[in-house]
């Protein structure tokens, strides 16, 4: 795919919250914009790789259309959210239609999904073993 933008890492966080997004097993951050509140979808239409701002660059996972909304599966950095939370509806519809998977548990609930649907397009850091503890 191309890349759709590049997002930096603003700052790094202590912890997880509603506006950070997961780098790495002890890393959260935040993202400038549009990288920010980019919406979730489980059938999104970009994935992330790694990049040297600190963040991810967002690339396409198929062709998208002018004016469509980019959404990416958060669950593709999110090891394990603090607490799942229903997927809301992205505009008027639900998530990702017949393959929502109605909630955000993370990666290490759905790995095989969001590996099928992105390939290769996930945070580095989940393609290493967890730390110990």
């Amino acid at each position: 795919g191309e890349r759709a933008f590049r997002a930096r890492r603003l700052r790094a966080e202590p912890a997880r919250g509603s506006h950070t997004i997961q780098t790495g097993w002890h890393t959260h951050v935040i993202m400038d914009l549009p990288g920010r509140f980019i919406n979730h979808c489980c059938q999104s239409n970009v994935g992330i790789r790694d990049n040297d701002l600190g963040a991810f660059d967002f690339i396409t996972l198929r062709p998208i259309e002018a004016g469509e909304e980019l959404l990416w599966d958060y669950e593709a950095a999110e090891y394990e959210t603090a607490d799942a939370f229903a997927i809301a509806p992205v505009a008027g519809r639900p998530c990702g239609g017949p393959t929502c998977r109605g909630h955000a548990l993370g990666f290490r609930h759905c790995a095989d999904d969001v590996r099928a649907k992105c390939g290769e397009l996930y945070a580095g850091y989940l393609r290493t073993n967890p730390p110990e503890g």
